[in-house]
């Protein structure tokens, strides 16, 4: 039996048997949280499978260890559920009311923040987040009602988890070239992953692991083998297009930050603006800045003292040409906005040593800065409106998959996110690359580099 084949028998059966145990918790939602914490359990052992099956027949390098750190954990929760299921299933129903909970406050804060900029159909989020608090405050009153909805919520999800395994079983490269463009563009919709709730903490993980290879290690031999070419998927001298993740050690940025570079240009978007921070940082204006790709990754490399782990992405001449228009767009909506350093060079300010993020990266880079009018990039919000929301906006109306429904979309789950579609045949991402100071040689031509 080949290895394709074998892939879809057990990508079959794993969807068939994640979408029965779905099936069976809808068609059964007086069932007691007892019984479904044991299907949950088996929920589990089936994504542990899932997870070694595909180390077997897909992963490499990082994402191989990824994938087996990832069946350990589902593992290791299956024996936690089973000795603590009585407790587990007192804790569900709450913990699910406070998820829901949570959840509404986010959309709420979203839809205010829409409200004032000037987003439209700011409504429809409204109601859909004062819906879900309502619905999350009932589970917490009836407790009948905690069980059953939980049944139901679960079993749909697992449903469409089961959908997604079996379209992914059958999504070779055959496949995709004898599909339609629509129907491509419906399976990236239709696809759902499971909630990442470790996924924020994905870029401390990667960066500890880096660290403690690259000391332990020939650093040369380790990045080698965690950086990965399909020359296949790259297509003919296709525009140097890149999707950085930032893994860093500053407390600020330890969760990490996705920015673009688009030829010999960098762009990011973020919260570059310290005196609009609220909630910590959490809230700010929106800030986009461009910069010359060399001297940023020099800046974030060299300086800051960053690893950044690179994505590259083949689009054709048309995606490229929708890609600028998309751009255009987001131009008409800026204005040019200068950090205190600027306005010190411009005579507006008091001279002074200015240390604000901003003033760090123009210092560095000679970046010019812009803030946005009105719509949704005008705020920046941690848990909506935050730095991979742009890139999936420039992206929008091309060929590039977007993150799995279902995801909180963080740098981390965003990061998880292109490993798959790097490995999946007929995606756009075709290299993975390390930018880090061992990759910019050794500690002689460092400071020739500094020196700059």
């Amino acid at each position: 039996m080949n290895e394709q084949r074998t892939k879809k028998i057990m990508g079959t059966l794993s969807g068939v048997g994640v979408g029965g145990i779905g099936i069976y918790m809808i068609t059964h939602p007086r069932t007691s949280v007892e019984q479904i914490v044991v299907l949950l359990m088996a929920a589990l052992v089936i994504f542990a499978v899932i997870n070694l099956i595909s180390v077997f027949f897909k992963s490499q390098g990082d994402s191989k260890k990824m994938r087996m750190f990832g069946a350990a954990v589902n593992l290791t929760f299956t024996v936690l559920l089973f000795y603590f299921r009585f407790t587990v299933a007192d804790l569900i129903p709450y913990i699910f009311a406070a998820y829901v909970l949570i959840n509404s406050v986010a959309k709420l804060i979203s839809a205010l923040i829409d409200w004032r900029d000037g987003v439209p159909n700011y409504g429809v989020y409204f109601l859909s987040g004062l819906l879900s608090f309502i619905f999350g405050i009932y589970l917490f009153i009836n407790s009948y009602f905690k069980t059953a909805s939980f049944a139901i919520v679960a079993g749909i999800y697992l449903i469409w988890y089961g959908v997604t395994l079996v379209f992914d079983a059958f999504n070779d490269q055959e496949t995709q070239e004898k599909m339609s463009q629509t129907a491509k563009q419906f399976q990236r919709k239709m696809r759902i992953a499971l909630p990442s709730l470790l996924g924020a903490f994905v870029p401390m993980t990667l960066l500890k692991k880096y660290d403690n290879k690259i000391a332990s290690e020939d650093a040369n031999a380790y990045i080698l083998s965690q950086e990965v070419l399909i020359p296949e998927k790259a297509g003919i001298n296709p525009m140097n297009v890149e999707i950085l993740v930032h893994l860093s050690k500053k407390f600020m940025e330890a969760f990490g930050h996705v920015d673009l570079i688009f030829g010999n240009e960098a762009i990011s978007y973020g919260n570059f603006d310290g005196h609009s921070y609220r909630l910590g940082g959490a809230m700010s204006d929106g800030v986009l800045f461009i910069c010359d790709k060399d001297r940023y990754l020099r800046e974030s490399v060299l300086n800051d003292g960053k690893v950044l782990i690179s994505f590259k992405v083949a689009f054709s001449d048309d995606e490229l040409a929708i890609i600028k228009d998309n751009y255009g767009r987001f131009q008409e909506n800026m204005v040019e906005w200068f950090c205190d350093t600027q306005l010190v060079e411009q005579g507006l300010l008091k001279p002074g040593d200015y240390t604000g993020v901003e003033d760090i990266i123009y210092k560095g880079t000679g970046a010019r800065f812009y803030k946005f009018k009105k719509g949704p990039l005008k705020t920046y919000f941690a848990l909506n409106t935050n730095c991979v929301k742009v890139a999936d906006s420039l992206f929008e109306n091309t060929g590039f998959e977007k993150p799995a429904t279902g995801n909180i979309v963080t740098p981390g789950a965003y990061y998880q996110f292109l490993m798959g579609a790097l490995e999946r045949p007929g995606t756009k991402i075709y290299e993975k690359k390390i930018y880090s100071r061992e990759t910019f040689g050794n500690q002689e031509e460092i400071a020739t580099q500094e020196a700059l």
